[in-house]
């Protein structure tokens, strides 16, 4: 076994940074949270695979972090640098929210009582956007509880994995390998009408030689938002949360859940159209509307009650356990 230790320095991580929502929300597989750790398998540049443990401690306002990587092969330095760039990335150590909090949060009673506990809390992406649009694909129509299951029996099923310490570990399906799956032992792992467009993404990637990752490079966001809607099932709700949670770009995704946010906070309860709703959010947070989405999706029904409301709907955000499949 091969141990290597990675530091991050106080100048890596810019505060605040509220770690701890990152162990308590949304910890979807491959993804596992071990005490204060998220720990996840991922396969290198090299090809090698690694368990990667993301530890943190400190507080929101003096963060630090360190990676532990365990593999059965010999990491290179650039293997090395591959992954403390990535989870990096993955976890928003540079962006500095102190604006959004300090200053747009407390002006606005809604987010101040939703941030009291959110404080600091930043958006995590995904390391793939090929992980991303089958998340999200997963996310359609659906209640919260059951994508950790699906997540789960995907990863479990069609991952590359390896044993650590007596537990197995996972990695996220290959498009190569979900193209060339059998439709119905993909719908086995409980997906249901997903199935032909978990499938037909990755069979789409394939045939056109496609990176999505690359779609990174691209600055216009409504370009990278047309290639993502070519794909099989992608339609605007899935491109815009995709835009989120797999490019970090400043995105509000309209779904039952956030429009109903939006009708009881803002517009009194009563029902508005999609297009008012989508000029009050740009107007009033313009770059931070995804940060504002963020809090006003996680744990609504309950700092809801701090404003003397009730929220009909429930969060799904806390990933209290995986569900058992």
């Amino acid at each position: 076994m091969n141990t290597y230790s990675i530091n991050y320095s106080l100048k890596d991580i810019t505060p605040p940074l509220n770690w701890y929502y990152y162990l308590t929300h949304y910890v979807f597989e491959p993804w596992r949270r071990e005490g204060n750790s998220l720990v996840r398998l991922f396969k290198f540049p090299s090809g090698k695979l690694g368990l990667v443990k993301v530890n943190f401690s400190g507080t929101t306002q003096k963060p630090q972090a360190n990676l532990t990587i365990h593999s059965h092969q010999k990491l290179s330095p650039t293997d090395q640098t591959w992954i403390k760039d990535l989870i990096s990335w993955c976890f928003d150590f540079h962006t500095d929210v102190s604006e959004f909090y300090d200053q747009i949060c407390q002006k606005d009673p809604v987010l101040k009582a939703a941030s009291e506990e959110l404080y600091g809390a930043k958006l995590r992406t995904d390391p793939d956007v090929f992980e991303s649009v089958i998340g999200v694909v997963m996310a359609q129509n659906v209640q919260f509880q059951r994508i950790y299951t699906m997540l789960k029996l995907l990863c479990h099923h069609f991952g590359d994995h390896q044993d650590y310490h007596g537990q197995t570990y996972f990695t996220f399906p290959a498009p190569q390998i979900l193209a060339h799956t059998p439709l119905a032992k993909i719908r086995a792992c409980k997906v249901g009408y997903r199935d032909k467009y978990i499938q037909g993404i990755a069979e789409y990637i394939i045939k056109n030689k496609i990176d999505l990752n690359k779609l990174r490079q691209i600055k216009d966001t409504n370009n990278i938002r047309q290639e993502l809607i070519k794909l099989p099932g992608v339609g605007p709700y899935t491109a815009d949360l995709t835009l989120a949670i797999g490019f970090r770009r400043p995105s509000f995704h309209l779904d039952l859940f956030s429009r109903e946010a939006m009708y009881t906070f803002y517009f009194k309860g009563k029902k508005v159209s999609d297009p008012k709703i989508t000029n009050f959010v740009n107007n009033r947070w313009g770059k931070w509307k995804h940060h504002a989405m963020l809090l006003l999706t996680t744990n609504t029904d309950e700092w809801a009650q701090k404003l003397g409301l009730t929220f009909r709907l429930k969060s799904g955000a806390k990933s209290h356990h995986t569900p058992g499949v």
